[in-house]
C-alpha cells in the first residue's frame, strides 16, 4: 500500500512538472508568434517583376532634351536621369551594344563591327546560368555573339522598324516569362549617320522611336507591371543619355557621369550577382537604400569602387607614360641611326661624284687622245702624201 501511495506521488509529481514545461512552451510561442506579427514589414524589399534594357542605337542627349519625347523623358524624371555617359571605341553599334551588355570595352570583349564573336559572357548569360530567364529583341538582327544561351531570342524580321521590334516584344512578353529584356531599336542610328542630330530627319524618327518606347510602357502599366519593372534606357555613340527608373533605385536623382560599361554591373547588383569580368562599376549611388544598405554604407562602395578605377587609371597612365618614353627613346635612337646611315650615303655620294669626275676626265681624255691621235694621222697622211707625189 505504502509501496502504490509513493508510485501515485511520483506519478502526480510528474504529471505536474510536465504540465509546467508544456505551459512555459506554449507562453513561449505564443509570445515569439505575437513578437513576429508585431514586427515591422521591411517596406525597401520591394518586388521587381521584371526588367527592361532599351538600347537605342544612335540616340543623343542633346537631342532628347531639345526635341518631344515625353515617355523617355518622364522615365528621366520618375527616376534617375545621367549629366552625362561616356561611350567606348570603337563607337560602331556592334562595338557599343556588347560592351553594354558586358560592361567591358571592345578590346575586351572582342565583339567588333559584325557582332558574331565575344570573348567574355553578357549580363543575359550571368542570368541565364543563375537560372533566370532573359530575352531579346534584336533591332539590329546581327548580334549574333549576346544571342547564345538566352532563353527567348525573337527572330523577327524586323526590317529595321523599330515599330516591329517593340511589336514583337509587346506580343511575346508574357509567352517568353522572361525577367531580363533587352530591345535593341536601331533605326535612328541610321538617320544619324545619313543626316545629323540637328536634322528634321532626326527630330522626326527621335519622335516616334519614343513613340516606340512609350507602346511598351503602355503595355506595362495595362498589365500592372509598370510600379514593379526596373527600365533603363540609352543610346550608343556619340553623347548618349541614360535613364533609369524601377523599384529599387532613386527617385529624382541625376548622377554624375557614368560609362556605358556601368550598365551592366549595375543591372547584375539589383539582380543580387556579380560581373566578375566586367571593367565598368557597379552605380551604387543610383541604389535606393534600406535596412540593410544605407545610403552611406552604398555611398561608401561607390567611393571604394572609384578610388581602386581611380589606381587602375593611374597604373595605366604610367605605363603609357613608361611606353611613351620608351618609344622616344627608341625614336631617339632611329633619329641617331638615320644620322649615321645619311652621313654614309653622303659620303658615299661624295665617293661616286668623285669618282664621275675622275671617270669624265678620263672620257675627256680619251676623246682628246683620239682626236690628237686622229690630227697625227691626218698631218702623217698628208706629209707622206707629199712625200710620195713628189717622186
Amino acid at each position: 500500500m505504502r509501496i502504490l501511495k509513493e508510485s501515485l506521488l511520483c506519478l502526480i509529481m510528474t504529471v505536474i512538472f510536465l504540465l509546467l514545461i508544456t505551459g512555459n512552451i506554449c507562453a513561449g510561442t505564443i509570445e515569439e508568434t505575437g513578437q513576429n506579427q508585431n514586427k515591422p514589414v521591411d517596406k525597401d524589399q520591394e518586388n521587381v517583376a521584371a526588367a527592361f534594357l532599351v538600347i537605342i542605337d544612335g540616340l543623343q542627349a542633346e537631342a532628347l532634351n531639345k526635341y518631344m519625347a515625353p515617355n523617355i523623358k518622364g522615365l528621366g524624371s520618375a527616376g534617375i536621369k545621367t549629366s552625362k555617359v561616356i561611350t567606348v571605341y570603337p563607337e560602331d553599334s556592334g562595338s557599343s551594344i556588347a560592351s553594354i551588355l558586358t560592361g567591358a570595352a571592345p578590346s575586351k570583349h572582342q565583339c567588333l563591327g559584325d557582332g558574331k564573336n565575344l570573348s567574355i559572357p553578357t549580363v543575359l548569360k550571368l542570368m541565364e546560368d543563375k537560372g533566370i530567364k532573359t530575352a531579346i529583341y534584336d533591332g539590329t538582327e546581327k548580334m549574333a555573339a549576346v544571342k547564345k544561351g538566352v532563353s527567348h531570342v525573337c527572330k523577327g524580321p524586323f526590317n529595321g522598324k523599330d515599330s516591329l521590334v517593340v511589336q514583337n516584344a509587346v506580343n511575346e512578353l508574357k509567352e517568353s516569362s522572361a525577367y531580363f529584356n533587352v530591345l535593341i531599336l536601331s533605326q535612328l542610328r541610321d538617320v544619324l549617320d545619313k543626316h545629323g542630330a540637328e536634322s528634321v530627319e532626326y527630330r522626326k524618327q527621335l519622335t516616334e522611336t519614343d513613340n516606340q518606347v512609350g507602346r511598351l510602357l503602355h503595355y506595362l502599366h495595362k498589365n500592372g507591371l509598370y510600379e514593379e519593372s526596373i527600365i533603363i534606357v540609352t543610346g550608343t555613340c556619340g553623347s548618349p543619355p541614360l535613364v533609369m527608373k524601377g523599384p529599387r533605385l532613386k527617385v529624382g536623382t541625376q548622377l554624375p557621369p557614368v560609362s556605358l560599361t556601368d550598365i551592366a554591373p549595375t543591372i547584375a547588383y539589383l539582380t543580387g550577382l556579380k560581373m566578375n569580368q566586367a571593367e565598368g562599376l557597379v552605380l551604387y549611388n543610383a541604389v535606393k537604400s534600406r535596412s540593410d544598405r544605407s545610403d552611406s554604407y552604398l555611398l561608401t562602395l561607390r567611393v571604394e569602387d572609384l578610388s581602386k578605377a581611380y589606381a587602375e587609371a593611374l597604373r595605366g597612365m604610367h605605363r603609357l607614360e613608361k611606353e611613351k618614353l620608351e618609344v622616344k627613346q627608341l625614336q631617339e635612337k632611329v633619329t641617331r641611326e638615320k644620322q649615321v646611315i645619311e652621313q654614309k650615303i653622303k659620303a658615299r655620294d661624295e665617293k661616286i661624284s668623285e669618282l664621275t669626275v675622275k671617270i669624265n676626265l678620263m672620257k675627256i681624255t680619251g676623246v682628246l687622245m683620239v682626236l690628237l691621235f686622229g690630227v697625227g694621222y691626218i698631218i702623217e697622211y698628208k706629209i707622206l702624201r707629199k712625200k710620195f707625189l713628189m717622186f
